[in-house]
This record gives C-alpha cells, sequence and structure tokens, in this order.
C-alpha cells in the first residue's frame, strides 16, 4: 500500500513541475519576443544607413562630378592591379 504522505507528496510535486514547465514556456516565448524586436530594429537601423550612405554618395557625385570620376577611375587602377597578382 501507498503512504499518503507520499502520495500527497508527489501530487505536490507533479503540480510544482506543471506550474514550473508553463512558466518556463511563457519565458521562452518572452526571450523569444525581445530578441525579434531587437533583430528588426537593428535591420530597420541598417537600412536607414544605408539609404543615408547612397543619398550621400548621390550628393556628392553630383556636386563634384569630375572628382568622382577620378576616384572611380583610381579605384578601378587599383583593383586592376591587385588581381593582375
Amino acid at each position: 500500500m501507498a503512504n499518503p504522505d507520499n502520495e500527497a507528496t508527489m501530487q505536490e510535486l507533479r503540480e510544482q513541475l506543471a506550474t514550473l514547465r508553463a512558466d518556463v514556456a511563457r519565458l521562452s516565448g518572452t526571450a523569444a519576443e525581445g530578441v525579434k524586436g531587437n533583430v528588426d530594429a537593428a535591420g530597420r537601423q541598417v537600412a536607414r544607413s544605408g539609404r543615408d550612405a547612397r543619398e550621400g554618395v548621390a550628393d556628392a557625385v553630383t556636386e563634384h562630378p569630375l572628382t568622382a570620376i577620378g576616384v572611380a577611375a583610381g579605384v578601378g587602377y587599383l583593383l586592376g592591379v591587385l588581381t593582375r597578382r
């Protein structure tokens, strides 16, 4: 025969385990939402930085077209020299 005290203790442990499982599931869901929010914010920041850089380059080329051609030619020459080796 089972001891009533042991049965009560086992039932209490089962209830605590069920509560613990629910808490862990809730916490992991909350952590996942937080990570998703951070990733979304970082993605928006990268996109914004890319747009700003593109606009800055476009403005610089518009304001100084000959300088832009010279820089492009210099970069092309350097890349050609480096890839020949």
